[in-house]
């Protein structure tokens, strides 16, 4: 049985520093922090992952599912990475 897995679109982003210090992108999301469970990589808003139906959005905005064609992802690449991790395990960081 095939793995469903969210594809990595545009871009590459950034190298990140991890720190424990909360920021301003924390406040963006409103919501608990979004991290790899990997490399502990946090998403901007403006990163986009793709659908296999060529949809691109943030994936994290949707819990996973596209909102073009309703598939829902149960694992997740990391741009930094490229590590697959289980999309909920990215949920995991403390509240903020």
């Amino acid at each position: 049985m095939a793995t469903e897995r969210l594809l990595l679109l545009k871009r590459r982003p950034d190298p990140v520093v991890v720190s424990n210090v909360e920021d301003d992108d924390d406040q963006k999301w409103g919501r608990r922090r979004i991290r790899c469970p990997r490399c502990a990589w946090e998403p901007d808003r403006d990163d986009l992952w793709a659908c296999l139906c060529l949809h691109s959005w943030n994936t994290f905005d949707t819990g996973g599912r596209c909102p073009a064609c309703g598939r829902q992802w149960t694992e997740t690449q990391c741009l930094r990475c490229k590590g697959w991790s289980p999309h909920a395990d990215w949920y995991g960081g403390e509240e903020i």
